[in-house]
């Protein structure tokens, strides 16, 4: 209600805007109700409804409305039905906010059933948490009362699907408790009847289904309960041809024989002193073994010899769905005839929906009951039952499991205290506060024991291997994901795995496919999201705008606006309750499925908030980027670009650190500069490719290098920033050159030029003219080559620019080499050489030193040029490109062949065919001629042809055309060299038309 509006009843409903959602949905206000507009607003509305007070993304919303299938203008649609509900409804600015990318709805309890069901729900654990019985279960009740039919009914859609799931699930876990607290306090009448409409609609949830037998049995109708029974059999074998449950069967047995455990007697009064009355006979109280149980056999053994050697308590925890009740129950059962006293399970509920966590107290009467001790001789206060619990089992061999723990207060009071008894407990939780324990966490299945569960319970001639591991995989190796997805297929036999695979392609589809029946990945996930306080809950849906797979402490506390030890702290409270993974020290990792968790959950909070989060990360991995280039790269050119201000990880003091950083979180921040355009940061997204360059060049990942530059090209012009244009345009030109598209590099170069010249931004003009000339000479126009070369470096001599000087020298060195004109190319590389030294540009160096070789082999000095390639000690090593380090590699083998050392030649070129495969285009075509004419030298002539050739095909793509005519005339030699004169003399006329256009001498043309 807004300011000034009365409240009076109309139908149950308040005055002022009302909306319910649990039924068909309406909206009420002043006494009527409101139509809202056709269905397409009634699904907008009601999504926004069932994720009050969170943001929904128009994503999510188009998905709401069309499925799968939405029209071109889904997103415009979804903005225009936004506008005109807020015009529609009474105060609809106040209820309909835009948030981010997405719309809140901003609603009260006095506003939305959904919401005063979800009060009145913790208002009855409140109650029931304090002893309160009969106030919760009325509580329960008037809960339950709000619902008035299916969620939205007659919305129909998987996306308003899946919402109304894990509230049906947590209505029909508050009627089972509602039926608990009724059948506890002894209130039988009618309860039979409300119970039925709800088996009847959830006719396969045996819970509900042993809850009515049990009432039925207790208000004397023995044949009814029996009959409940029958039907649900029937309706098992029928719908999933199974049978009952254990625990249903169990209670069926118990009927027959009319138990006297099923008996509902008022509590007598507690002794004053308990007494220790001893248990009946061994019970067993565990649930069935899984019959497929798979995997965890490690763990298994490290509990089994715990116990054996003496540890009592057993702690089992992990993220939801990932099956440590199975794992207790699978272990429980194999000790079985060590504990011979009894085996009994508890289930305490700490992450059951709608269902409080079992307080100790009730606990304890529950486990007292199951050794047989009758009701009349359990006292009531906590401290007497405790001292009842320890004195019944002193002498026994006890297994006890306590599944679905929630914190450290919640068991301790029930863990076994004789030495030859056993505590089995299971938490989201770490609970480390338990003295003595052996902790095991359980995480994913490995992909082997992933296909291996898929086997068992589909049968191996279920589908192609390549499909069921492509559903393992997106699985992410959690057994319930593997189990929801197993049952899927088994409830729908026409299908196959491969469709359900196609089904789950997408991160938005994924959870919403994870889901059969009442069990779903999302819901599970959703329990320990809720279990969380506030901070820990904003926390984790920051980080679901983090971009990387892993990270560390430094990026979470930008993304969180805190310092380091702070954000580690709330990583280490993430990792406590298992919705955070650490694989290595000190960096952090989200399941696949919680991280696709976490990005659904990313649009909740304050929109302002999570974007300065994430333009707190964006500037820490920018300035921490531009740290790590300026030690691995220290000659590069400075560019008068305003960078944010901010802290950069400390220790990155060294290249090594340097080198170190980049390679951990190369993944994150290729994937930032893709977060920083899709959220419109622009500097960002165009500026992260300028120092993921460097990098990738480096590591000679050529592809990458070309999508990062195509990114911060597209962010520039949207920028429309000029130099950032032209920084971009250049290192994408690099990229294609680097990919063989050399064409396509002077295209962009041309664009990157005329930015330059336009703003008279000389540094620009030199570096776009040293590019231009390199393809020039990649080309095989040396004279143009030359002369473009030769004015980038005079330009670079008078800025200043010493890198830019010495890589324009290696590129004249090279064009000379090319022409035979050897003594101009060892004094333009020599000098590129001691610059490159000067500056600790060891990539350059290497490349300069190889030019510096290959003037000296032209010479007919091999003893100089093994000197050359031998200065850097060992050879290439981690800060050099693999394709610069093979062609050195390449040249030293040929150059140790001429000298007659042909061991270590071997071994050069065994090193550098590893490399050549890892090489961009244009160094694999140079690589591959250079070892083709030192395996013809060996006479391993099928080899060499096989290199050349392959170095033709590639220099022919890329119009390389010195190298397709060095490959043609290694084709020749290694021709005549076998007796084939015929292929000899073809590829000799075609090598020589090559060379005599290049402008190559004669002498120069032909391998020795």
């Amino acid at each position: 209600m807004t300011e000034g509006e009365s409240a009076v009843d109309h139908g149950g409903k308040r005055e002022g805007i009302r909306f319910n959602v649990l039924g068909a949905l309406e909206c009420w206000a002043g006494g009527r109700r409101l139509p809202l507009g056709g269905t397409k607003a009634e699904r907008v509305m009601g999504f926004l409804l069932l994720s009050h007070n969170r943001s929904v993304p128009v994503a999510r919303l188009v998905e709401a409305v069309w499925d799968s299938e939405p029209p071109s203008t889904a997103a415009h649609q979804i903005r225009k039905t936004v506008s005109a509900l807020r015009r529609s409804l009474p105060g609809g600015t106040e209820i309909l906010h835009t948030d981010g990318a997405g719309y809140r709805a901003v609603v009260s309890a006095d506003q939305l059933d959904l919401k005063e069901f979800e009060e009145l729900l913790h208002t009855a654990a409140e109650a029931n948490s304090a002893g309160r019985a009969t106030e919760a279960g009325a509580g329960l009740r008037a809960a339950l009362d709000v619902w008035r039919g299916p969620v939205l009914d007659g919305l129909d859609g998987e996306a308003i699907g899946t919402a109304a799931n894990v509230l049906v699930e947590m209505r029909l876990a508050a009627v089972e408790q509602y039926a608990r607290l009724r059948m506890r306090t002894g209130r039988l009448d009618d309860l039979a009847t409300y119970l039925r409409q709800y088996v009847d609609a959830h006719p396969l949830r045996e819970s509900l289904r042993e809850l009515l037998m049990t009432v039925l049995y207790r208000t004397g109708r023995h044949a009814d309960a029996l009959e409940e029974y029958a039907a649900v059999r029937h309706l098992l074998a029928e719908e999933l041809g199974a049978d009952p449950s254990p625990q249903l069967a169990k209670l069926h047995e118990a009927i027959l024989r009319q138990s006297p455990e099923l008996a509902d007697g008022p509590p007598a009064a507690p002794p004053v002193e308990p007494a220790a009355p001893k248990p009946v006979a061994a019970r067993c109280t565990l649930p069935y073994d899984l019959p497929d149980f798979t995997g965890r056999q490690d763990v298994v053994r490290r509990i089994l010899t715990a116990l054996a050697d003496g540890r009592r308590f057993i702690m089992i925890d992990g993220m939801g769905g990932s099956g440590k009740t199975a794992l207790a129950v699978h272990v429980a059962k194999l000790l079985a005839e060590r504990y011979p006293d009894g085996q009994l399970f508890l289930d305490l509920h700490g992450f059951t929906p709608g269902h409080a966590p079992l307080q100790p107290l009730d606990a304890l009467d529950l486990l007292l009951r199951s050794l047989g001790i009758a009701s009349d001789r359990i006292p009531e206060g906590l401290s007497e039952r405790r001292a009842l619990w320890r004195s019944v089992t002193a002498n026994q061999r006890l297994l006890v499991v306590l599944d679905n723990v929630r914190d450290c207060a919640q068991v301790q009071p029930l863990l076994l205290s004789a030495e030859n008894s056993a505590t089995i407990v299971t938490s989201r939780t770490r609970l480390v506060e338990i003295d003595g324990a052996e902790w095991c966490s359980v995480g994913s299945l490995s992909m082997e024991d992933s296909m291996e569960l898929l086997s068992k319970v589909l049968g191996d001639e279920r589908d192609d291997v390549e499909s069921r591991t492509l559903l393992a995989g997106m699985c992410a190796g959690l057994p319930l994901a593997l189990r929801i997805a197993s049952a899927r297929l088994r409830n729908r036999p026409q299908w196959t795995v491969r469709y359900l695979v196609d089904r789950m392609r997408s991160e938005a589809r994924t959870l919403t496919e994870l889901r059969v029946g009442e069990r779903s990945v999302a819901a599970s996930l959703q329990l320990s999201y809720r279990a969380m306080s506030e901070p820990q809950r904003a926390a984790f849906r920051m980080l679901g705008w983090h971009p990387g797979a892993d990270f560390d402490v430094f990026s979470a506390a930008a993304l969180f606006g805190t310092d380091a030890l702070e954000a580690e702290t709330i990583l280490e409270e993430l990792l406590d309750v298992n919705l955070l993974e650490q694989h290595t020290m000190g960096r952090y990792t989200l399941h696949d499925l919680v991280r696709w968790f976490a990005r659904d959950l990313r649009g909740s909070g304050p929109a302002d908030r999570h974007r300065a989060g994430v333009q707190q990360l964006l500037d820490h991995y920018l300035l921490t980027l531009e740290r790590a280039c300026d030690l691995i790269f220290p000659g590069r050119a400075r560019h008068p670009v305003p960078l944010p201000e901010g802290s950069v990880v400390p220790g990155l003091d060294s290249e090594s650190d340097a080198l170190s950083w980049l390679d951990k979180e190369y993944p994150a921040l290729r994937d930032a500069a893709q977060l920083a355009y899709d959220v419109g940061l622009d500097l960002h997204a165009a500026y992260l490719p300028r120092g993921l360059a460097f990098y990738l060049n480096l590591r000679g990942w050529w592809t990458e290098f070309r999508d990062v530059e195509l990114l911060a090209v597209r962010a520039a012009r949207r920028l429309d920033d000029p130099l950032l244009l032209r920084i971009s345009l250049t290192n994408l030109a690099m990229a294609l050159w680097k990919v063989g598209d050399i064409r396509g590099s002077l295209t962009e170069l041309d664009e990157a030029l005329a930015l330059a010249e336009q703003a008279a931004e000389v540094p620009g003009v030199a570096a776009c003219l040293s590019r231009i000339g390199m393809c020039y000479s990649s080309l095989g126009q040396y004279t143009r080559a030359l002369d473009t070369l030769r004015r980038a470096l005079d330009l670079h001599r008078r800025l200043g620019c010493r890198r830019e000087e010495a890589e324009a020298l290696a590129n004249i060195a090279s064009a000379l080499n090319c022409l035979g004109r050897y003594t101009e190319a060892a004094d333009a590389a020599a000098l590129a050489v001691r610059l490159d030294r000067l500056l600790g540009e060891r990539d350059h160096e290497i490349y300069a030193l190889t030019e510096l070789a290959v003037a000296h082999l032209g010479t007919g000095r091999p003893d100089l040029a093994l000197f050359r390639l031998s200065v850097i000690e060992g050879g290439p090593d981690g800060l050099c490109q693999p394709g610069t380090a093979g062609l050195m590699l390449a040249y030293r083998a040929e150059t140790l062949q001429r000298l007659g050392r042909s061991p270590e030649a071997d071994a050069c070129t065994a090193r550098a065919l590893a490399l050549m495969e890892v090489s961009g285009a244009i160094r694999r075509a140079e690589i591959g001629n250079v070892l083709g004419r030192v395996h013809r030298r060996r006479h391993d002539y099928a080899a060499a042809l096989k290199l050349h050739r392959s170095a033709y095909r590639h220099s022919a793509a890329m119009d390389l055309r010195v190298e397709m005519a060095r490959a043609q005339a290694g084709v020749a030699a290694t021709a005549d060299a076998m007796g084939d004169a015929a292929t000899a003399k073809a590829a000799r006329e075609a090598a020589h038309e090559l060379f005599a256009g290049l402008g190559v001498p004669a002498e120069c043309r032909w391998p020795d």
